[in-house]
């Protein structure tokens, strides 16, 4: 226990104090280490923001310590305050347990401070404060801190985020050890970390308090205050802030809410947009209602419940005063599409409406092969690239290549794979023209149309064609007579060499059979013998080369006697 000051002299006046200390230092006792001072030290002296001075002596059981201000460090000078009634309080160490007071002409700055102290076992110890720079100096100013704090209301919601911040700031003078509101223009730091989602965010503001100690402060912490300090800063040269005040915990009030929407397109070109319709409604204390001025979004994924972000925005809107919204939206690929409001701490859940949206993408041809065969079917044959997986297609003839396509043929691409999809379509031609494949587009692929090709063959017909005689026996001779003739320059002209074949239907058969084959002179004429089998049907075609279109004679009718 420490000594009082009123009982200290009293003991050293005596004579047997003197002898008992004298004794001490000659006897057996004088040799004995001191049991505990070695490990003791002051660290620091520190003002406190009541005025008082703190020791940083960490040992509860010093038997007396002592505190001296000087006036600089000059330590010849004599201290200009003293103390030696001071308490131990465990992590301020020992502390004075009254204010500093200076004298009246002493002014505000910074004074070293002397400690003298004596642990048990021990002798006394000397700290001297201007041996160890700021750590040796008692701050004597105002001290100047927040002395209360509080919002305006008990919690935030939707259409209340920005709470006011509101206190008091007071100086303490160690001259007059006096405390009264600070002097006007004070600035105080308001920090407060907010749980946003799962993540606490932070932020700070200012105020400046008036001539009566008083600020405030508006802040939009976007969720809960969950801690916060309010504390002086930029102070003058005079001023001492004091600690940082603790701001109180500050609840959200949540919203609950739904909504329905859709969008008034099911296909948009990239970088299109569409609009997207619908409404939203809030639950109040008196049932559903319009959800007036929330902020809509729409994203292609669903709402962000845990950091509130809104990736790949598509489109924002506000509804208005009925709930009801109207916006545009940029589509950006083929996709879900979700409709909900701003995600926030002030919404209870995160309800969303969820559409779907195509946006075709761009496709191509390869390896396209057109072809033209004797009959004039064109046959088109190759790959679709892209989103082509059993994609609509269509053959398309042209005369001139420029203009007037026309659709001759249909039918769908293969299914999708890495290297395209299959196709092979078919139709009838003309005699001379060009052929294209064509995709239209569609919910997921534009237009795509191949290159263009010419396909042509040669005309030919066969004129004058008759069956000698006209009424041949069973059996008999029968000579199939005609002339073949192919077209150029819009001329009809002989045809030598053609090959044709005589066929027969039989009465009564739905068949044909050929009979005889044969080739045309140099006038194109051919006159090819066979028998009369039986009464039917007979008729002669040109069996076609590749550069030849086919063609076929008059029938003729012939009764075998």
């Amino acid at each position: 226990m420490r000594t009082s000051r009123a009982t200290r002299p009293a003991v050293f006046r005596t004579a047997a104090a003197f002898v008992i200390t004298t004794a001490l230092a000659a006897g057996p006792l004088a040799a004995a280490a001191p049991a505990f001072a070695a490990d003791a030290t002051v660290a620091s002296v520190a003002t406190a923001d009541d005025g008082t001075l703190s020791v940083a002596l960490p040992d509860a059981s010093a038997l007396w310590v002592k505190v001296s201000v000087r006036a600089s460090a000059d330590a010849d000078l004599a201290p200009i305050w003293t103390s030696d009634e001071l308490s131990y309080g465990g992590g301020r160490g020992w502390y004075t347990d009254k204010p500093v007071s200076l004298p009246a002409d002493i002014a505000y700055g910074d004074y070293p401070v002397d400690v003298d102290y004596r642990l048990p076992g021990g002798t006394v110890q000397h700290w001297s404060g201007t041996e160890h720079g700021a750590s040796g100096l008692m701050s004597y100013r105002l001290h100047t801190g927040v002395a209360s704090v509080a919002y305006d209301r008990e919690y935030t919601d939707f259409d209340h985020r920005s709470p006011v911040v509101s206190g008091t700031v007071t100086s303490y003078d160690p001259v007059t050890g006096t405390t009264s509101p600070a002097r006007a223009g004070t600035t105080v730091k308001v920090n407060w970390s907010a749980s946003v989602g799962v993540d606490q965010k932070s932020g700070t503001a200012t105020a400046v308090s008036d001539d009566t100690g008083a600020f405030q402060v508006a802040i939009t912490p976007n969720g809960s205050i969950t801690s916060g300090t309010a504390t002086v800063v930029e102070p003058a040269a005079d001023t001492d802030p004091d600690v940082a005040t603790g701001l109180p915990a500050l609840p959200v009030h949540t919203t609950t809410y739904r909504i329905s929407a859709d969008g008034n397109h099911a296909s948009v070109h990239k970088g299109k947009t569409f609009t997207v319709n619908g409404s939203v409604l809030k639950l109040t204390d008196d049932g559903w209602k319009p959800f007036a001025n929330a902020p809509l979004v729409t994203t292609p994924q669903a709402p962000d419940s845990y950091r509130y972000t809104t990736p790949g925005l598509m489109g924002t809107g506000t509804s208005t005063a009925t709930g009801t919204f109207s916006y545009p939206v940029t589509a950006t690929k083929t996709t879900y599409y979700y409709s909900y409001v701003q995600p926030s701490a002030y919404l209870s859940t995160l309800p969303y409406a969820e559409n779907y949206i195509t946006v075709p993408t761009a496709g191509s041809f390869k390896d396209v092969k057109l072809t033209i065969d004797a009959y004039r079917q064109v046959t088109a044959k190759g790959k679709l690239l892209g989103s082509c997986g059993t994609a609509a297609l269509t053959l398309q003839y042209s005369k001139n290549g420029s203009s007037g396509w026309k659709t001759i043929g249909s039918g769908k691409a293969g299914d999708q794979y890495s290297s395209g999809c299959s196709f092979s379509l078919k139709g009838y031609g003309s005699t001379d023209g060009y052929y294209r494949v064509r995709h239209a587009e569609s919910d997921r692929m534009l237009e795509a149309i191949s290159g263009k090709k010419r396909l042509n063959r040669v005309e030919t017909r066969i004129v004058g064609f008759d069956m000698t005689p006209n009424s041949p026996v069973v059996n008999g001779k029968l000579t199939a007579k005609g002339t073949l003739q192919y077209k150029s320059g819009g001329k009809w002209k002989a045809y030598k060499g053609g090959r044709i074949v005589v066929v027969f239907r039989p009465k009564g058969d739905s068949n044909w059979y050929w009979t005889v084959k044969g080739t045309t002179d140099s006038k194109g004429h051919f006159s090819l013998k066979t028998k009369a089998y039986q009464d039917g049907t007979w008729a002669t075609y040109l069996a076609a080369d590749a550069k030849h279109f086919y063609s076929e004679s008059k029938t003729e009718y012939v009764n075998a006697r």
